[in-house]
């Protein structure tokens, strides 16, 4: 059975960081203003709150140099686990490092050890009980569904993944709601999970709950291949990112099934000329921004599996075994939503942050519930890039993005969900109309 690897397993690695700090800003930034790729050494402003930091915490953990405590609990959570000082890392020193991979394995070593944060495992235990992290009651996870027809199991083509954080926000099912009307219309034939649908196991690792997050992986890979459906279409940014990076972790797949972030999956109908888009004309003429989301951004990026020895070679030069698997952070969705504004005719601009260097919001990795401070913060420090731009609205295509972002943009940035200006631009093509 695959596993991820433990602390232990890092060893190497943790040993291998130059403590150069590179980690703390991003490889090639435009002002100083806004250089700095991680939202924990900009709350924290203390080594041990930055990527290298937290492996020399690591590392002392493993000799038994560093004992657990409060102080060493609380740098760790408050990391959002956005993977951007691996990008800024690999950069100087390929995979010599890779400092994610070590971050995942120190929180493990914290669960295991018994120092999870209480917020952590209150996390856990809502998700165990209620399929979320939030506690939200199980029998509510489909009413977005009310009064919408769907395909039976083995009859159709299309398996939405809707993840819990739209599956239970009521403000934004009139835009989901509307999505799938219009793929109705153009006959696509879909399906759901309803109220049975599972996580997708990226939570739990990303808080070090690997064991549960392996269960998680394959019950949800069971659920969708007892459907019949030959594509699964996550309306979620973190299940694309589970999907597409952890699971391989535990040498899990969907198998045959294709699996499609949504915007990814109406691009593609566009580009098929089964779908067009209208133009918003509250949007012409002003310049708008996208946040990559990290998820939807370079943690969606694919991971195969891969030799992650290094061969020395002329006495000291360290060589990948397998160079084609490095994974910079580059191929994850970033086409997608850009090429969806375009067609609506939007402006974009891109922020001094973006692609695989965006700046994490704050609302993942367990911040946002264990260390609210260090999340508003990131949100702030994001939207005045915003500010500094000359765009003064900001899209996201992930659900979490938006609304943390939402709730710290005051009237300064105009937040706006990909997926409703979407439900407002969708049309059937003109062949399909009739």
């Amino acid at each position: 059975m695959h596993s991820p690897q433990t602390l232990e397993d890092r060893r190497d690695f943790l040993a291998r960081c130059t403590r150069c700090s590179q980690c703390k800003f991003i490889a090639m930034p435009k002002s100083q203003r806004h250089a700095s790729a991680c939202p924990s050494i900009d709350y924290g402003q203390f080594h041990a709150y930055s990527g290298g930091g937290q492996l020399i915490m690591a590392y002392g953990l493993l000799d038994g140099n560093v004992p657990h405590s409060a102080e060493m609990a609380g740098a760790v959570a408050s990391c959002t686990m956005c993977g951007n000082c691996d990008v800024s890392c690999k950069i100087n020193f390929a995979e010599t490092v890779e400092p994610l991979d070590s971050l995942y394995a120190l929180r493990a070593k914290l669960v295991s050890d018994g120092h999870s944060p209480a917020p952590h495992r209150e996390m856990m235990e809502a998700l165990h009980r209620s399929g979320n992290s939030r506690g939200h009651p199980r029998t509510e996870r489909a009413h977005w569904a009310d009064g919408l027809a769907f395909d039976g199991t083995g009859k159709a083509e299309t398996l939405l993944h809707i993840g819990s954080g739209l599956a239970y926000e009521p403000a934004g099912w009139p835009a989901l709601r509307a999505v799938v009307a219009t793929l109705h219309r153009v006959g696509i034939a879909m399906t759901h999970l309803g109220t049975e649908e599972g996580s997708s196991g990226g939570l739990a690792f990303d808080l070090g709950y690997v064991d549960e997050a392996r269960t998680l992986a394959q019950e949800l890979i069971e659920q969708a291949q007892q459907t019949g459906a030959g594509t699964l279409v996550t309306f979620s940014a973190a299940a694309l990112s589970a999907f597409r990076s952890i699971h391989p972790r535990f040498g899990l797949s969907f198998g045959s099934i294709r699996v499609l972030h949504i915007t990814e999956y109406l691009w593609e109908l566009v580009q098929q000329g089964r779908l067009s888009l209208a133009p918003l004309p509250d949007l012409q003429g002003r310049p708008v921004a996208y946040h990559d989301s990290c998820k939807l951004g370079r943690l969606s990026e694919p991971r195969g599996t891969q030799d992650s020895g290094l061969d020395n070679q002329m006495s000291g030069i360290l060589v990948s075994r397998t160079p084609s698997a490095l994974r910079f952070g580059n191929g994850g969705c970033y086409e997608a939503p850009r090429a969806l504004l375009r067609a609506m005719g939007v402006e974009l601009v891109e922020l001094e942050r973006h692609h695989a260097s965006s700046y994490c919001c704050g609302a993942c990795g367990g911040v946002k519930e264990t260390v609210p401070e260090a999340a508003a913060l990131a949100a702030r420090n994001r939207l005045a890039e915003v500010q500094d731009s000359t765009a003064s609205i900001l899209v996201s295509a992930c659900t979490g993005c938006t609304s943390h972002l939402a709730e710290h943009a005051g009237s300064a940035v105009q937040m706006q969900d990909l997926l409703g200006l979407l439900a407002q631009a969708l049309r059937p093509a003109p062949a399909l109309a009739g």
